[in-house]
């Protein structure tokens, strides 16, 4: 025998009800259309027998039952409706920490406001590397990069000359310096962002639903009741994320480092490649992105192997000097110049380009100031020996364009210098200025491959020196560089006459340099066969007077002593 439960009884009821509804509802409908057949019946009778009874249906004969109503039902769906149509947050909501019980939506919109002002919800995350945990907060990350940006010992006092760079901190500043100054990359520290209105909303449109069942609507109102903080999670502002994530990639980051070529003597050396280690960024953002900012979890920082970029074994398998290199001497010069040079070809030597690429001296070397490391040393302007931080790159800038060209790369910007140098030949050098009207020497890598710049001081001695693929024809083997003359200026002499001196005075202010033109080719040969050539253009060096000085005071010699004859 089974037993019927509470709601079983309800819907059997409940249909039972429904069907007595529906049956008397028939039967009206089929008891109405009788009476009315027989009414008809009786109108169309002309005589009706007297003795005849009639027969007629009152409503009062017919009993219609109505079904039983569960007041238990009645009195739920009286719960369930003052719950649902109530103007006020339900008991026990909180939003972002605050207790709306009771409020209305602006009453609990403005105290969420007003708190999250007052005591602003931050980040509640940490960060792990496997050794240290590393804080998410703006104050924490601040610490840790103050710590990292802490001056370290420079063993290598020959690098920036500190009475140089105080020297050029007490001269006026220079426009095009950029102090980079950190505040203007925002701030550090994940920060998050608050949608305050949505979340009212949502507590707000809680338990609005009718359909459903009594017993799941009871039990979530009681669960809320309990106390539920119902607010979505905050939102990440990704940029500040972004920024996180780079400065904690400046602090664990171990950058891969390239195998290199050096010289000895004639001699390459070759260094070993060193991998590195770095946060995987993207997957770091991701897991950030995805957890919940106010949870306390503890996110392992994803670290990826960073491959050097040139191996070892690919250097000495794949590249090969193209042509001969060239090599200029700087024996003469003073010690701030050959300073200077041995400077810069520590920042040219091993720069690769890859196949398209140009390279540009002046980027490579960057502007020439004392603050950046040069030094003052002597350089041409106008014709005249000038002092200028950084004196002496052109030498630099000119070796490297013959290396170049002995190695058959594409000449992209040159410009000859106003006078002849001393280190190169009259129509191969090549002149550069970061200041004001920049002039660059800048040539092309066109060829399939990359190529490797190497450029090193021995001694006095400046080399340049291309690695790359072979020559990728057999047309040539090599290459030389050939100058013509194509005509030549005297120099003039000017002289400038000194009131104050004696016309015995006479001094040399500047000596000059005779104006001439030069014709360079760049010769291709098959052994011991010139193959072709190619006109490389005209170099015009201008005509700098020779400038005297000399003085216009006429001196009047004093008398002769009168001559003695002696006598008797």
């Amino acid at each position: 025998m089974s037993i019927l439960n509470g709601k079983q009884k309800y819907w059997i009821l409940g249909a039972c009800a429904g069907v007595l509804v529906l049956a008397g509802g028939l039967c009206a409908i089929l008891l109405s259309g009788k009476e009315s057949t027989l009414s008809r019946t009786l109108q169309g009778n002309a005589v009706a027998p007297p003795s005849q009874a009639v027969a007629t249906l009152s409503q009062a004969n017919i009993v219609v039952g109505t079904p039983e109503v569960d007041p238990v039902v009645e009195q739920h769906k009286r719960e369930i409706e003052a719950i649902v149509i109530r103007d006020t947050m339900l008991p026990g909501t909180r939003i972002y920490g605050v207790d709306v019980s009771g409020m209305s939506r602006e009453e609990a919109l403005s105290a969420v406001t007003q708190k999250l002002t007052d005591e602003p919800l931050t980040i509640n995350l940490l960060l792990f590397d496997g050794t240290n945990i590393y804080p998410t907060s703006a104050e924490g990350i601040q610490a840790l990069s103050a710590k990292a940006a802490e001056p370290q010992e420079d063993d290598d006092d020959d690098a920036v000359d500190p009475d140089m760079v105080k020297a050029e901190a007490e001269g006026d500043p220079d426009p095009n310096d950029d102090p980079g100054d950190p505040a203007d990359k925002g701030p550090v520290g994940i920060q998050l962002q608050f949608d305050i209105n949505n979340a009212v909303n949502t507590a707000f449109s809680l338990m609005r639903d009718t359909s459903v069942p009594y017993e799941d609507f009871m039990l979530q109102v009681t669960e809320i009741a309990a106390g539920k903080d119902v607010a979505p999670a905050p939102n990440y502002d990704t940029e500040s994320v972004d920024r996180y994530v780079g400065y904690l990639a400046d602090l664990l980051d171990t950058p891969a480092v390239n195998a290199t070529i050096t010289m000895d003597g004639n001699q390459l050396v070759y260094t070993d490649e060193a991998v590195g280690k770095g946060i995987d960024r993207a997957a770091l953002t991701a897991t950030i992105l995805s957890t919940d900012p106010l949870s306390g979890e503890t996110i392992d920082i994803p670290m990826q192997v960073l491959e050097p970029t040139v191996t070892k074994e690919l250097l000495q398998s794949k590249y090969v000097r193209r042509g001969r290199g060239y090599t200029t001497s700087f024996s003469g010069s003073t010690k701030n110049r050959k300073y200077n040079i041995r400077f810069g070809a520590e920042k040219i030597n091993g720069t690769i380009l890859k196949p398209g690429e140009v390279f540009s001296t002046n980027e490579t070397l960057g502007k020439r100031t004392r603050a950046n490391g040069w030094k003052n040393a002597g350089a041409y302007e106008a014709g005249e020996v000038v002092q200028q931080a950084g004196g002496g790159v052109c030498q630099l800038s000119s070796t490297l364009y013959n290396a170049v060209l002995l190695a058959d790369l594409k000449i992209v910007e040159r410009r000859n210098h106003s006078m002849p140098v001393s280190y190169v030949s009259r129509g191969r050098d090549a002149t550069i200025n970061s200041v004001g009207n920049i002039i660059d020497f800048k040539f092309e890598n066109n060829t399939s491959g990359d190529i490797i710049i190497v450029a090193y001081t021995s001694g006095n001695t400046l080399t340049m020196e291309i690695y790359g693929i072979p020559f990728e024809t057999d047309e040539y083997d090599r290459i030389e560089i050939r100058t013509k003359n194509a005509g030549s200026t005297p120099i003039k002499t000017i002289y400038t006459y000194i009131d104050t001196k004696p016309t015995t005075y006479s001094k040399v202010i500047s000596k000059g340099s005779k104006g001439s033109k030069v014709r360079t080719f760049k010769d291709y040969y098959k052994g011991n066969q010139l193959v072709r050539s190619e006109d490389l253009g005209l170099s015009v060096y201008t005509m700098f007077p020779k400038k005297v000085e000399v003085g216009t005071i006429e001196v009047t010699p004093p008398p002769s002593p009168p001559s003695d004859d002696g006598g008797e």
